[in-house]
């Protein structure tokens, strides 16, 4: 089965500290590690190393950066023949913080993601609609407009960013998604309801068939074509958190594409979920 995955291209990097520096300080790191990161790539490396034929829709910079995140993808399985390699940009770049105790900080730069296009989505409409499961994630509300005018009834998971600057642009767009993944905070911004159950009631009767939501130590709650399913969360060593969404998505997508019934699907994706966090880095899913 191919799945299509869109959104950004990154290169992560991701520092362990035990604190922040004061200004003019400097602090030895527990750990670091650089990886190919973005939401929908770490989805597509879960997606390709769980079985299925992936490629991905993304843009980097004919740079350095660019070369590692292309290699990575490829080195993993995933089809990156319709990745756009943008003259003269950098790739995008995450610095991910994690501080001893605490959540983590992330700084962005976005980079050459800019110069992927509606344009470039329309352009690659046969692919869009003739992928069996199409993800986007983290995409700026123009992509995801035009990736919805070529096909509806896909799979978003929006992201914190791009809900907190365009809330009312994602909940006009829920008619037209077919499966959505959000966590505890973000489904509260979306549906303006605290209560997790009555957010997904609240989003599903905008369109959504399959409401995915992710709960951390709390567990995960769906609500699927009308019934709700909760599992616990697995209990482990929470090491670095980035990335466990991305593949949380693509173990349930890629359990429900194999025929998985909901409950035992968001188990798997638990599992995965829980695999990812307890190790640093985001292209190890």
């Amino acid at each position: 089965m191919k799945f299509l995955a869109i959104g950004n291209a990154n290169i992560d990097v991701s520092v362990f500290v035990d604190r922040i520096p004061d200004q003019d300080e400097a602090v030895d790191a527990l750990a670091a590690t650089m990886s190919a990161g973005g939401s929908a790539s770490n989805f597509a490396l879960a997606a390709a190393r769980l079985g299925m034929d992936v490629l991905v829709i993304a843009s980097v910079g004919d740079d350095s950066l660019g070369k590692i995140y292309l290699r990575t993808l490829e080195e993993g399985g995933v089809d990156t023949s319709q990745v756009k390699v943008a003259e003269g940009r950098r790739t995008g770049l995450v610095v991910i913080l994690n501080v001893s105790g605490e959540s983590r900080r992330m700084i962005e730069s976005p980079g050459a993601n800019e110069e992927l296009s509606p344009m470039d989505i329309m352009n690659k409409g046969d692919l869009v609609r003739a992928a069996d499961e199409v993800h986007m994630a983290s995409v700026r509300i123009p992509i995801a407009r035009a990736v919805l005018e070529v096909r509806e009834g896909i799979s978003w998971d929006p992201g914190l960013r791009i809900l907190s600057k365009n809330r009312d642009d994602v909940w006009k767009l829920l008619p037209r998604v077919g499966k959505i993944f959000l966590n505890l905070k973000e489904s509260e911004l979306l549906s303006k309801e605290k209560d997790p159950r009555e957010a997904a009631k609240k989003i599903a009767k905008e369109g959504p068939d399959e409401i995915l939501i992710k709960m951390g130590p709390k567990g995960s709650l769906a609500w699927i074509e009308g019934e709700f399913y909760f599992v616990k969360a697995i209990p482990v060593n929470v090491v670095d958190t980035t990335g466990a969404g991305d593949v949380f998505a693509a173990a349930y997508l890629t359990a429900r594409a194999k025929g998985f019934p909901p409950r035992k699907a968001i188990r798997l994706a638990s599992a995965a979920a829980a695999l990812t966090i307890s190790r640093p880095g985001t292209a190890y899913g």
